[in-house]
C-alpha cells in the first residue's frame, strides 16, 4: 500500500535543474554543485537536486553527505564538509591533542577516509572517543594540515578518500563546538544518500524517482528516531522495487553502476538492522 504524497520538495528549483553531460571528475561535479546549488533551500530539495545533478554514485553519495553534514552538524553555507572519525591507517598515529613548546595546543596525527578530499572546503575532527571526545572545524588551508589523496579503490572510484594528516595544526577558540548526539548520523547519511538518489533516476527519465522523494522525504528529514527508522525501511523497500525494475537502464546508462551498487546495499544493511532492533 502506498503511502500519500506530500511534497516538501521546492519544484520550481527541482525543474529548473539542468541535466547536463557527465562529470568525470570530483571537481567538475563540485563546480556543477555550486553553481546551481549554493543557495538557501530546504534539505530534502537539496538532496533530491544534488542527485538529480548526478551521473554517477559517486556524485550521489557527494550529494547526499552533504545534506547529512548540514543535518548533523547545522551548517550553514556552500562550503563541503567531511566529518573525519576513522583513524591513522598505515602506521599513522590516532589524532590527539598535544601542546607545543609555546604553550599553544595543536593536533597531530591523521585521519582516513575524508570524503570528497580533492575539493572539500573545511573537515569536522573528531578527537577522543565517549563522551570525553572534542570536535574542531577546521578550513582545508589551516597550517599544519595536508590533505593527502592516495589511489582509489574500485567503489566510488571517481570520488577521493583522502588522508587528513595534522602536524602542528594550532587550535583556535573558535574551532570548538557543542556536538549534537551523534547516534543520528548513520541515519542522516543513510536517508539523505538514499534520496539524493531518487534524484538520480529521476533524472534518467523514472518517473517513481520522483514519486518516492514526493512521498517520503518530509517524513525522512523531520521524523524522530524510531519513526525514521521505520520510514527508511518503507522508502527502501520501494526503492528497491524500482531499481529492480530499471535494472537494464542504470546498467547502460549509469557511470560504475555494477560496482557502485552495493552503496544501496549498504545503507539497506544499517536500515534493516535499526529496523529489526526497534521491532524486536
Amino acid at each position: 500500500m502506498h503511502r500519500q504524497q506530500k511534497s516538501c520538495l521546492d519544484m520550481d528549483l527541482i525543474n529548473a535543474i539542468p541535466i547536463t553531460g557527465a562529470s568525470p571528475d570530483e571537481r567538475s561535479y563540485y563546480d556543477l554543485w555550486q553553481s546551481n546549488l549554493a543557495r538557501p533551500m530546504n534539505m530534502a530539495t537539496l538532496a533530491f537536486a544534488g542527485g538529480m545533478l548526478s551521473d554517477r554514485l559517486a556524485w550521489v553519495f557527494a550529494a547526499g553527505y552533504q545534506v547529512a553534514m548540514r543535518r548533523a552538524f547545522s551548517l550553514q553555507g556552500n562550503q563541503w564538509s567531511a566529518f573525519c572519525v576513522s583513524e591513522g591507517g598505515q602506521g599513522r598515529p590516532a589524532v590527539s591533542i598535544a601542546q607545543s613548546a609555546s604553550g599553544r595546543l595543536t593536533l597531530q596525527g591523521a585521519k582516513t577516509w575524508v570524503a570528497a578530499a580533492s575539493v572539500v572546503d573545511e573537515l569536522i575532527v573528531k578527537v577522543g572517543r565517549g563522551r570525553s571526545a572534542v570536535y574542531l572545524k577546521v578550513g582545508r588551508d589551516r597550517p599544519g594540515l595536508m590533505i593527502e589523496i592516495p589511489e582509489q579503490d574500485e567503489f566510488l572510484a571517481e570520488l577521493s578518500k583522502g588522508v587528513a594528516v595534522f602536524d602542528g595544526l594550532v587550535i583556535a577558540d573558535n574551532d570548538a563546538f557543542v556536538m549534537p548526539t551523534m547516534k543520528l548520523f548513520p541515519l542522516y547519511e543513510a536517508g539523505s544518500i538514499l534520496l539524493a538518489f531518487t534524484g538520480l533516476l529521476y533524472r534518467l527519465g523514472v518517473p517513481e524517482g520522483l514519486t518516492l522523494a514526493n512521498t517520503y522525504a518530509e517524513d525522512i528529514m523531520h521524523a524522530e528516531l524510531p519513526a525514521n527508522i521505520v520510514l527508511l525501511d518503507r522508502f527502501l523497500t520501494e526503492l528497491e522495487g524500482v531499481i529492480a525494475e530499471q535494472a537494464e537502464n542504470l546498467t547502460e546508462n549509469l557511470a560504475g553502476w555494477l560496482a557502485d551498487q552495493k552503496l544501496v546495499a549498504m545503507y539497506a544493511g544499517l536500515i534493516r538492522r535499526k529496523s529489526q532492533a526497534i521491532r524486536a
